[in-house]
């Protein structure tokens, strides 16, 4: 019984001594834990904000060639890829029998017309003459004057109807007057470009472009100016009211590996349509270069900054700060570089100077004007079904301050960050800006070289004891 007696009074006094020595090092351990609190480098980056899409190239303008006139393909001048002038021969037509026997009656009847307009007007000028002389009466003279109107309006009636059987063409009507075979003709391109598509063989029969049943008749081939291309896609309804006409583009291709072509938004659809139960608004985007050709060389970025820090030095603070803060939003916007020069140029105007030539690129502290875009022959390229994908840029900063998004927290309707100062947490208020996939732009509050704490609302501080990290408020 004594022997029990023992046992569990050792028992109990491991238990106590185990208790204590667990209650002692627990916040040892807590200690170490909150040493481990991740901090991070207040810096400067680049912030776009962009909407991304995929989409298709088209050429801008894009024509379907079609014959006026239903016959047989005779003839046909081009091929697929072939670059044509505008007046080119394309194709010779031989038209059905019916239509060519209609046209031979016109310009027989415009023919016989002419023919007898010319006599009137022999006959008109002969009896005037003779009317002078004395030989006739005017009644002769009269009379011829009257054959003649009346010869000159049969003329203009027949060459009305040979004009409205060859469909109102014109050139055809040149054509079928200066050729003996009136039964044949040839279209010719009505712009210059590239023939995509030929879709016709010699021999085939093919049905007139004016009629109205089976489609507007046939297509003998397309033509495209490849000069000026688009790419066309379609928006998402939910980021599409972001999207806005004039914005810029970076347009990559899978099929051109390496090159990045700049682009604008074109054209925004009015009205969204259904896709896969999505509504999506159709959007044009105009490729106009490479962004190869667009960069500035460093030499030119170090004059212009040279030119504009001597600007700048003629201000007073408050007069650089508005400066920075207006280039600032006009690049959020996305405007282009004439935009954010004319800017530059009615803000120095009100402080009474001017801008020197060196002084059109970047302001110290604020995002450089975006360079001209220049066309180069990277354009060539690009082809007619190419897929590519598309960065829309909807608002950008550049150079500006920066902490990673999870180093900001919102409290009492404020932005705030929590540095290390020493062994203590101090809380800081911060206007923000832009908000990227990874960082945030500070506009104030913090200062280049800073150190925040990432996911600082797990930090506890308090207003009497900020809280020194590496130990618990005592």
């Amino acid at each position: 019984m004594k022997k029990k007696v023992i046992i569990i009074i050792s028992a109990l006094v491991i238990l106590v001594f185990a208790l204590v020595l667990f209650l002692k090092i627990l916040p040892g351990e807590k200690a170490k834990n909150n040493n481990q609190l991740v901090t991070a480098t207040v810096g400067r980056n680049d912030i776009v904000l962009k909407v991304t899409e995929s989409g298709t190239v088209e050429p801008l303008t894009t024509v379907d060639i079609k014959s006026e006139f239903s016959g047989e393909v005779k003839a046909i001048y081009v091929e697929e890829g072939d670059s044509v002038k505008a007046g080119d021969r394309l194709v010779l037509i031989q038209q059905e029998s019916s239509m060519a026997k209609q046209i031979a009656q016109s310009r027989a009847s415009y023919e016989q017309a002419m023919l007898n307009r010319e006599e009137a007007e022999r006959n008109l000028k002969r009896k005037e003459e003779l009317y002078e002389k004395g030989f006739i009466a005017l009644k002769e003279v009269e009379d011829a004057q009257k054959s003649f109107e009346n010869s000159k309006i049969s003329h203009e009636l027949s060459e009305k109807q040979l004009w409205l059987t060859l469909g109102g063409n014109s050139i055809n009507m040149a054509q079928a007057l200066s050729e003996m075979r009136f039964d044949n003709f040839i279209i010719k391109s009505p712009m210059s470009g590239v023939v995509l598509d030929c879709s016709i063989e010699e021999g085939e029969m093919i049905t007139s472009g004016t009629q109205s049943v089976g489609g507007g008749g046939t297509v003998l081939m397309v033509i495209a100016d490849l000069s000026k291309l688009i790419v066309k896609t379609n928006i998402n309804e939910v980021d599409v009211g972001q999207v806005k006409t004039g914005q810029p583009v970076d347009i990559g291709f899978d099929a051109i590996r390496g090159k990045i072509y700049r682009g604008r938004v074109k054209k925004i659809a009015p009205a969204g349509i259904q896709s896969n139960n999505i509504v999506v608004y159709p959007v044009e985007v105009e490729i106009i270069g490479s962004a190869s050709g667009q960069l500035q060389r460093e030499d030119d970025r170090q004059s212009q900054r040279k030119g504009m820090e001597n600007i700048l030095a003629q201000l007073n603070e408050k007069q650089q700060k508005e400066i920075r803060n207006t280039m600032q939003k006009l690049s959020q916007q996305g405007l282009d570089r004439d935009q954010m020069r004319m800017a530059i140029d009615e803000k120095l105007k009100e402080f009474g100077l001017g801008r020197p030539e060196l002084a059109v690129g970047t302001i110290p502290g604020s995002p450089p004007i975006p360079p001209e875009i220049v066309e180069d022959n990277g354009i060539e390229l690009i082809k007619p079904g190419m897929t590519g994908d598309l960065d829309i840029i909807i608002a950008q900063t550049r150079n500006t301050l920066v902490v990673p998004i999870e180093a900001v927290y919102e409290e009492d309707q404020q932005f705030k960050v929590k540095i290390p100062e020493g062994d203590k947490i101090e809380v800081v208020v911060v206007e923000t800006g832009l908000e990227g996939e990874v960082n945030i732009e500070i506009l104030s509050g913090l200062k280049e070289g800073q150190k925040v704490l990432l996911s600082p609302s797990k930090v506890e501080t308090s207003e009497s004891n900020k809280g020194d990290f590496g130990r618990p408020p005592m």
